[in-house]
């Protein structure tokens, strides 16, 4: 239960606007020009992504910077390709929520990103220390020194907070189909907006029994529960501590799993995660993993750095050696797959972050 889901930009693109734009002298008329890349979401924190995105081009200009900007899907992809074939772009930023920020890693940009938060959430621009502030931003991609951090891979699609499986993705789920409207059109979000989707799954959702396998060379595993977390960064929505000693460039991830099910429990569990005590509940087990595969047998909804994934699907090999579910795609962004193998990717992006979150060589 994050923030903005970044599938709204695909209703932004009406037919008589133009997705991107340069400005500043622009990176191809010499060459010799640094530019920046800005992926935006104008839907982003109850529309307030354009507002920013304009001062964050003057910034950026006083900086000697050129910028560009993509509002859509097929821009973004564009952008980030033309990013990855020059040596002169700087960097890419996502002006949004957690969600711009997910569907720019999931472009596998190959340059340094950072982020102007225009969330609801924004977890990762509050875990780098980076601030809604258009003239520090353009202060801190022109000082231009980054950070590796590590990023997690699952089913082909890439996240940097965390995956969720069970009950809170099928908060998260209903929360996104709430967002839609009849046109087609995504809206705004807020944290009250997940309250309705929070009561609805906690009458509806029947909390069936998760499976995880770790399988570390060494530390192989099998853990069985009714909600899966698995963190690369410590906190959830609320700013909710659930894994506080997870890190950013350690080449782990935080395995939660809570084993008891129903709605009273979870209940239960996330006043323990309130109070910071969750991990010394018995019924709770926290695993440091560096690979895992999810299953079920029974459909189990999957979340993203708070977005909707898919599903993990019954699996039938017990029943049937021969029957294999293959991977079929949902409007181009669900997946639903028997297994999902999670796993990180250490030190797979760079960041640009303010000096005090810049760590020592």
């Amino acid at each position: 239960m994050i923030d903005d889901r970044e599938a709204s930009e695909k209703s932004e693109s009406a037919p008589h606007e133009h997705a991107d734009r340069m400005t500043g002298s622009g990176p191809s008329s010499s060459g010799a020009t640094s530019w920046v890349g800005i992926i935006a979401n104008r839907n982003s924190g109850a529309g307030r992504g354009r507002r920013l995105v304009d001062q964050l081009v003057s910034e950026l200009r006083r900086q000697g910077l050129a910028s560009e900007v993509a509002w859509t899907p097929q821009a973004r992809a564009l952008l980030v390709e033309r990013a990855r074939a020059r040596n002169d772009c700087r960097c890419l930023i996502a002006v949004g929520g957690d969600g711009t920020v997910s569907a720019l890693l999931n472009e596998h940009p190959g340059v340094p990103i950072t982020v102007m938060p225009a969330g609801t959430e924004n977890l990762v621009a509050r875990h780098f220390g980076l601030r809604r502030d258009p003239h520090g931003l353009a202060r801190l991609i022109s000082a231009g020194r980054s950070v590796p951090v590590d990023l997690a891979e699952v089913a082909g699609r890439r996240f940097l907070l965390m995956a969720g499986f069970g009950f809170d993705a099928d908060v998260v789920t209903r929360h996104h189909r709430g967002r839609i409207s009849r046109s087609g059109r995504m809206g705004t979000t807020s944290r009250m907006a997940y309250v309705w989707p929070i009561l609805r799954a906690s009458f509806t959702y029947r909390f069936p029994v998760i499976t995880v396998r770790i399988l570390d060379l060494g530390s192989e595993e099998t853990l069985r529960g009714t909600t899966v977390f698995l963190f690369n960064l410590p906190r959830y929505a609320l700013g909710l501590p659930f894994v506080p000693i997870a890190r950013d460039d350690d080449g782990w991830l935080d395995l939660i799993v809570f084993r008891h099910a129903g709605p009273v429990r979870a209940f239960y569990y996330l006043c323990k995660v309130f109070l910071g005590v969750h991990l010394t509940d018995p019924s709770v087990y926290h695993r440091r993993v560096r690979k895992v595969v999810i299953t079920s047998r029974s459909r189990i909804p999957v979340q993203l750095d708070g977005d909707p994934a898919g599903t993990v699907v019954p699996t039938l090999r017990a029943r049937d050696p021969g029957v294999v579910c293959h991977d079929v795609e949902d409007g181009g962004t669900l997946l639903h797959r028997e297994e999902w193998v999670v796993e990180i990717l250490p030190s797979s992006l760079s960041m640009l972050v303010p000096p005090r979150h810049q760590r020592s060589e």
